[in-house]
C-alpha cells in the first residue's frame, strides 16, 4: 500500500469530531492580554477597561478572520485539486481533505462574530489565494501542505494552548489534528525531483514573502492598538511595535518554518533564505515598512 493510500484510509475511516460552540463566547474573553503582549504597550497601561475590552475583542477577531480565510481558501484549493486530476486516489484524498476544511470553517463560525465571518480577505489570505490560483500541483503540495499545513499544526496548537475558552481550545486542537494528515498527504504527493526551474523560482519568491510576513512582527496587533488609540505618530507607532514584538518568539517561529522548508530535496531553499537574512526577525524600523 502506497503512502498516499495509507493517508486516504486514515482520512476516510476516522470519526470526525464536532467542536461547534453551543453559545458563541465574547471575543474579548477568548485569549488573555499577555498572549498579544498588550500589557507591554504604553497605551494599554493608561487605557480604560472599555478600551481593554475593545483591544482584546479586535485582536481575537483578527485571529479568527485569518483562520476563516485560511479554511475558505483551503476549500477552494481542494476543489481545484479534485478537478485537476484523473487519479481516483488523489480525488479521494482531496475530497476528504476538503470536507475537513469545510468542517473547520463551520467550527470557526460558531466562535467568530458576524463581522469576522463577513470580513474581506486579509493579506495572508490573499497570499494563499495567489498560491492556489498560480501554483502547479507540485508547487502547491510543497507550499500549501508541507510548509503551511505543517507550520499550521504548531500555530493552532498554540492558539489552543493559550485559549481561555474550552470550546475555542477544542476547535483549535481539532484543526491541528487534521492538519497533520493534510501535511502527510502533501509529503506523499510531493517529489522535489519533478520541479522545473520556473517552479523553483516561484517557490523561492513565495517563501521569501512568507518569511517576511513572520519576520516583520505583530503588525495586525499594532493595527488594532493604533485604531483603538485613535492614531499614532511615527515615533509612537515604532515604540508600540517594539513593545509588542517578541524577537525570541519570532525567531522560534521562523526556525520552525525553516524545518518544514528543509524538506527532502529542498534544502537549498532553506540555505538561500538564511543567506538572504530572511530567517531572522526584522528590526522594528524595517518591519514598519510592511505596515498599513
Amino acid at each position: 500500500m502506497s503512502t498516499l493510500e495509507q493517508v486516504c484510509r486514515k482520512l476516510a475511516t476516522r470519526l470526525p469530531a464536532n467542536h461547534v460552540a453551543t453559545q458563541a463566547p465574547s471575543l474579548a474573553t477568548l485569549w488573555p492580554a499577555d498572549f498579544f503582549r498588550l500589557p507591554a504597550t504604553a497605551f494599554w497601561q493608561q487605557a480604560t477597561a472599555a478600551q481593554h475590552d475593545q483591544l482584546l475583542h479586535h485582536c481575537a477577531g483578527a485571529l479568527l478572520r485569518e483562520a476563516l480565510g485560511i479554511e475558505r481558501t483551503a476549500m477552494d484549493y481542494c476543489a481545484r485539486r479534485v478537478l485537476a486530476t484523473e487519479d481516483a486516489l488523489e480525488k479521494q484524498v482531496y475530497s476528504l481533505t476538503g470536507a475537513d476544511e469545510a468542517r473547520h470553517y463551520h467550527w470557526l463560525c460558531s466562535i467568530a462574530d458576524p463581522a469576522s465571518i463577513a470580513a474581506e480577505p486579509d493579506s495572508f489570505t490573499r497570499f494563499l489565494q495567489r498560491l492556489v490560483a498560480e501554483g502547479s500541483p507540485q508547487v502547491q503540495s510543497y507550499l500549501l501542505q508541507i510548509i503551511l499545513e505543517g507550520w499550521g499544526i504548531h500555530h493552532y496548537q498554540r492558539l489552543a494552548r493559550h485559549a481561555n475558552d474550552a470550546a475555542v481550545s477544542a476547535v483549535m486542537n481539532g484543526i491541528a489534528q487534521d492538519e497533520a494528515l493534510h501535511y502527510a498527504a502533501g509529503v506523499a504527493h510531493f517529489d522535489a525531483a519533478r520541479l522545473d526551474e520556473a517552479e523553483r523560482g516561484f517557490i523561492r519568491a513565495a517563501l521569501a514573502e512568507l518569511c517576511a510576513m513572520l519576520a516583520c512582527g505583530p503588525l495586525s496587533v499594532l493595527g488594532v492598538v493604533e485604531t483603538v488609540a485613535g492614531g499614532f505618530d511615527e515615533a509612537t507607532r515604532l515604540r508600540t511595535l517594539v513593545a509588542l514584538a517578541d524577537p525570541a518568539q519570532t525567531e522560534e517561529k521562523l526556525q520552525q518554518l525553516a524545518r518544514y522548508i528543509r524538506h527532502n530535496g529542498m534544502e537549498a531553499e532553506a540555505d538561500w533564505l538564511a543567506a538572504e537574512g530572511l530567517l531572522s526577525p526584522m528590526p522594528a524600523e524595517m518591519g514598519l515598512c510592511y505596515y498599513g
